[in-house]
C-alpha cells in the first residue's frame, strides 16, 4: 500500500529511474525480520539467533531464552550489565567484590558470552572485572541450557548474548542526564543517522561519562564509554558494517577480599552497610577496546553469508590489600595478616566467523540450514608486585582496617603467559516433515590447544575434532502454543586449577530440556515453561585458595555433578499499556558424585517480576515495579581452629520503582527508586566459604532528564 503514493509522485516528478530503485525494499525486509527492540518498545522480540542461528521466535527456539529489551532497560534506568542481568529468568549476580563479578544459572558458572552472536569473553574464567556499560547495547540475549552448536563450547549453564546497536537510516539524537544518590552523576549522548543523500552509508555515535562515590568508606568509581560504527551498503544485496567500543573503569577504595563474617569463636558478625576494610590507597583501572568488521550478502534465493572479525584488548591493573583474620569478640581487636599486592592483566581475543544460512527443499518442503565456521586466539598474561608487608601479622580492630599504611612494592613480576586457540565447525538444520513439526539437528567440531605457563605450572591440553551433538524439536499444538524438547552435548575446556594449580580436565556431559511455549495477543506476549536436567563430569567445585608470590589463587577441583529443575518466563505486552517480564526458576537439586549439595551459595528459587503501565488517566504518564526475590542461601567456613561453621543469609526481596512523565516531543523526566525497603542483604556469598563478604546497596534514588530528537 505504501509503494501507490510512492509511484504517483515518481510519474509526476518525471523520475522514472527512482520507481526501477523499488527492488531495494527486498535489502530493507531482511532488516526487519529482527528489528531492534529500541524501534519496537516492547519487552520481547520477534526473532533471536543466539541458539543455532536460524533467525526463529522464540517460539519455535526448543530452548529457554530471556530478552532484557532497550525499553527495559530505559525504563528502569538500568546501566550495567550486573544490574541488567538481574532483570533475566534464573540468572544470579554474584558480586563479591566491588569490582569483580561472576554470573551463575541453573546452579552453574556462565562463561559463554557473545556479541551480535561472536564469542567475546568477558574473561578466561568468566569473571567481569570493573562494570560493563550498557548504553552499547540495543538489547542482552539469555539462552539457558547449552549451547555448543556456535558458541564452540557446551556450557551448561547459559550464554550471554549482547545485541549492539547499530545506524539508522534516519536521524535521530537523544540526551540523556541524571542525577543520584551518593553524588552518581551520568550523561548520555546517542546520535544515529545517514551519512550521505540516499542512507547508502551510516553512522552511529555513542558516549557515556559516569561518576559516583558510593555507599561503601572510601569506594568511588568513574567508568567511560565510547561506541562508533558506520555501516555502508556496498550494493543492494551486500552490507559492510566497521565499529569500535572503548570502556574505562577507574576505582579507588575498592575492596579485594572483604567483611570477615565472623568473629574467632564462630559467632556470627554484623557491621553497617557502609563497612569496608579497603584502604584509600586501593585501586582498579581497566580499559578495553573491541573492534570488530562484518560483511554481509543476501542471495536472490533468500541465502545469506556473513563474515565477521573482531579483536578485543583488555588490560587491567589494581592494588589492594586482602587481609585474613577474626576479632576476638571480647576485646574487639583482631589477629590479621596482610598480603597488599598491585596485579596487573592484559588480555587478547581474536576471533573470526563465516556462515552461511538459507532455504532448501526437500521431499517437496522448505527447510532451513545453517553452515559455519569459528576461529579463536586468546592470549593471557598476569603480572603482579608484592607488598613489603606480605604475610605479616598485626593486631587491629577492624575500624581501623581501612587506615592500613600503604608499603612498598617490589618488581613487577610475570606469573601467566598462556594462550587458548580454538577452531569450531558447526552445522544445524531445521527441518520440517509437516506443518505442525519442525526438528532442529546439527553439531560442532571442536578443536582446542592451551599451552603455556601460569604460577610456574605448565598449562597444557589439545583435543583434535571433539563432536558436540544438538537435537531440538518444535511442535505445534494450535496456533498459539508448542511442545518442544532438546538435547546438547557438553564439552567445555576449564581455566580453572586444581590444588597442584594445573588446569582442570575438560568438563564434559549433557543436557536435557523439555517444556511449551505460547505466544499471546497477536504475538505481543511470549511465555514459556522448561523442566531442565544437565549430568556434568569434571564440574569445577572451590575447594580453597592457594598463595603464590603473593597471589591469593582460587583452586578447585573436578566433580560429578547433576541439575535439574524447572523455570517459568513470560515477557512482552499483557493488554494496551501493561509490559511485563517476568520469571521463576526452581532448581530442585545440584548434586555431586557423592549426593552432595553443589553450589549452596546459588539460590535454589529464584523470582523476578517487572511490569510497567502506561497510566490512562494522565496522559504521557507510565509507572512501574520491579521485585526480586530470592531464597536462602549458606556457606561453609572453617574457622583457624578446624571448626566448621554454617554460615546462612535468609531469603530476601527487593523493590525498584519507577515513573516516566513525556513532557513534550522532545523532553522526558524521570524517577527511579532502587531497593526501596532498604533491605540489607550480602551482595553474593560466591567465594564466602573464605569467611567474607559485604553488603549490597540499601536504598537509593535517582533522578534523569532525556532530549530526543
Amino acid at each position: 500500500m505504501l509503494a501507490i503514493p510512492y509511484l504517483a509522485s515518481a510519474e509526476e516528478s518525471g523520475h522514472k529511474e527512482e520507481v526501477e530503485s523499488l527492488p531495494e525494499v527486498k535489502v530493507t525486509s531482511q532488516v526487519e525480520k529482527d528489528r531492534p527492540s529500541e524501534k519496537t518498545k516492547s519487552y520481547t522480540v520477534n526473532s533471536t539467533s543466539s541458539a543455532t542461528r536460524l533467525n526463529t521466535s522464540i517460539r519455535e527456539t526448543p530452548q529457554s531464552i530471556s530478552v532484557i529489551t532497550r525499553e527495559l532497560l530505559d525504563d528502569f534506568r538500568v546501566l550495567s550489565v550486573n544490574d541488567a542481568l538481574s532483570y533475566a529468568t534464573g540468572i544470579k549476580v554474584e558480586q563479591f567484590e566491588t569490582d569483580r563479578t561472576e554470573y551463575t544459572a541453573r546452579g552453574l558458572n556462565i562463561t559463554s558470552f557473545q556479541i551480535d552472536g561472536l564469542n567475546s569473553p568477558i574473561s578466561f574464567s568468566g569473571t567481569n572485572y570493573g562494570d560493563l556499560d550498557m548504553a552499547v547495547y540495543d538489547r542482552i540475549e539469555v539462552l539457558r541450557g547449552a549451547n555448543g552448536l556456535v558458541a564452540g563450547t557446551g556450557n551448561p549453564s547459559a550464554t550471554i548474548n549482547f545485541i549492539r546497536k547499530r545506524p539508522t537510516r534516519d536521524f535521530q539524537a537523544k540526551a540523556t542526564a541524571s542525577l543520584g544518590s551518593w553524588d552518581n552523576r551520568r550523561l548520555d549522548a546517542d546520535v544515529s543517522g545517514a551519512l550521505n543523500g540516499d542512507g547508502s552509508v551510516r553512522g552511529r555515535l555513542v558516549v557515556a561519562n559516569q561518576n559516583r562515590n558510593s555507599y561503601l568508606d572510601r569506594y568511588s568509581t568513574e567508568r567511560n564509554v565510547a561506541y562508533g560504527v558506520i555501516e555502508a551498503d556496498l550494493s543492494e544485496s551486500t552490507n559492510l558494517a566497521i565499529g569500535h567500543t572503548y570502556q574505562k573503569n577507574d576505582s579507588s577504595g575498592n575492596n579485594f577480599g572483604s567483611l570477615p563474617l565472623l568473629y574467632s569463636d564462630g559467632t556470627k558478625r554484623h557491621y553497617k552497610v557502609s563497612d569496608s576494610p579497603a584502604t584509600d590507597w586501593a585501586y582498579m583501572r581497566v580499559g578495553t577496546h573491541v573492534s570488530f568488521v562484518e560483511l554481509t550478502h543476501y542471495f536472490n534465493n533468500d541465502w545469506k553469508v556473513k563474515a565477521q572479525l573482531t579483536h578485543k584488548d583488555t588490560a587491567s591493573e589494581g592494588r589492594y590489600n586482602y587481609v585474613d583474620g577474626y576479632e576476638d569478640r571480647t576485646t574487639g581487636l583482631g589477629t590479621y595478616k596482610s598480603y597488599p599486592y598491585i596485579y596487573s592483566f592484559a588480555t587478547k581475543d581474536h576471533v573470526a566467523d563465516i556462515y552461511a544460512n538459507g532455504p532448501f527443499e526437500l521431499a517437496g518442503r522448505k527447510h532451513e540450514l545453517v553452515v559455519g565456521a569459528t576461529w579463536s586466539r586468546s592470549y593471557m598474561k598476569e603480572y603482579s608486585r608484592t607488598g613489603s608487608t606480605l604475610g605479616s601479622t598485626f593486631i587491629s580492630s577492624f575500624d581501623d582496617l581501612g587506615e592500613f599504611p600503604m608499603p612498598t612494592f617490589g618488581d613487577k613480576s610475570k606469573s601467566s603467559d598462556y594462550q587458548n586457540t580454538i577452531t569450531n565447525i558447526y552445522t544445524a538444520a531445521k527441518l520440517n516433515p509437516i506443518d505442525a513439526l519442525k526438528i532442529t539437528v546439527g553439531g560442532s567440531l571442536l578443536s582446542y590447544e592451551l599451552k603455556g605457563v601460569a604460577y610456574d605450572v605448565d598449562q597444557i591440553a589439545k583435543e583434535n575434532n571433539k563432536f558436540t551433538p544438538y537435537v531440538g524439536t518444535v511442535y505445534d499444538l494450535s496456533d498459539e502454543h508448542s511442545l518442544y524438547a532438546s538435547y546438547a552435548g557438553i564439552y567445555k575446556p576449564q581455566v580453572e586449577r586444581g590444588a597442584s594449580l594445573k588446569t582442570l580436565a575438560p568438563l564434559e556431559g549433557k543436557n536435557y530440556e523439555a517444556g511449551v511455549k505460547s505466544e499471546w495477543f497477536n504475538k505481543k506476549l511470549n511465555s514459556s515453561f522448561a523442566l531442565f536436567r544437565t549430568e556434568q563430569e569434571n564440574q569445577a567445585q572451590s575447594i580453597g585458595t592457594a598463595s603464590f608470590n603473593g597471589s591469593i589463587i582460587n583452586t578447585y577441583e573436578g566433580i560429578k555433578a547433576t541439575t535439574k529443575g524447572y523455570e517459568f518466563d513470560v515477557s512482552g505486552e499483557v493488554m494496551d499499556g501493561l509490559s511485563v517480564n517476568a520469571g521463576y526458576t526452581r532448581l530442585m537439586s545440584v548434586k555431586g558424585d557423592n549426593n552432595q549439595n553443589v553450589n549452596p551459595f546459588v539460590p535454589r528459587h529464584l523470582v523476578h517480576l517487572t511490569t510497567v503501565y502506561k497510566v490512562p488517566f494522565v496522559e504521557n504518564l507510565k509507572v512501574g515495579a520491579s521485585v526480586n526475590w530470592q531464597s536462602d542461601t549458606h556457606v561453609d567456613i572453617t574457622l583457624p581452629s578446624a571448626a566448621v561453621v554454617r554460615y546462612k543469609q535468609d531469603s530476601y526481596a527487593t523493590l525498584n520503582l519507577m515513573a516516566n512523565y513525556k513532557i513534550d516531543n522532545h523532553w522526558d523526566a524521570a524517577v527511579n527508586l532502587y531497593n526501596v525497603t532498604n533491605e540489607k542483604y550480602l551482595s553474593s556469598l560466591r567465594y564466602a566459604s573464605a569467611g567474607q563478604a559485604y553488603y549490597a546497596a540499601p536504598a537509593s534514588a535517582m533522578a534523569t532528564l532525556t532530549w530526543k530528537y
